[in-house]
């Protein structure tokens, strides 16, 4: 098992849990939300997810760098040079040295057939707000400050309401 140390959160109707990171060698947060009736399914279902997560096709992992490296150089912009708390230089070969997973978060399947999860990250580039990649069935929906974008939501809703560094030439400026 991937998942472990599930228990029910105090505070709402999710379970929390913890798994491995492959891709950031760490551990990191599990929350589970909506397990519907059937919580063996559902936790069958985050286990994939979090399989998924650890194996990443490469082609995945690369456009993750480069919408992440989108979101990066567009905070920039905004950083003084002599800000002593940003960090310079990043790229694509040490991005993951300025990000980190902190939480994959799991909702009950709209299609049990499609693997979708977001992750929420910490990146020192914007401290308070964070980053956040969705992915559902192989494809990245959402990239940019953690807004809590669910993996499920229709497709205008990405390209419309939810504008991010998946799209070539978004900018918040």
């Amino acid at each position: 098992m991937i998942i472990n140390n599930v228990k029910k959160d105090q505070h709402s109707s999710a379970l929390t849990a913890k798994m491995h990171s492959e891709l950031f060698g760490c551990e990191i947060d599990v929350v589970l939300y909506g397990k519907g009736d059937n919580n063996d399914e559902f936790m069958a279902y985050a286990e994939r997810c979090a399989k998924y997560f650890n194996d990443m096709p490469n082609s995945l992992v690369e456009c993750l760098k480069e919408y992440s490296l989108r979101y990066y150089n567009d905070m920039k912009r905004y950083c003084d040079e002599d800000s002593p708390d940003f960090p310079f230089g990043v790229n694509r070969q040490n991005i993951w040295d300025y990000a980190q997973a902190r939480c994959l978060i799991v909702e009950a399947p709209k299609d049990a057939e499609k693997i979708a999860f977001g992750v929420e990250l910490g990146c020192r580039w914007e401290p308070e707000h964070g980053m956040e990649w969705t992915i559902n069935d192989g494809r990245i929906l959402y990239v940019g400050d953690y807004i809590g974008v669910s993996p499920w939501y229709d497709e205008r809703v990405y390209e419309k309401e939810c504008m991010s560094y998946v799209q070539e030439g978004f900018t918040i400026g």
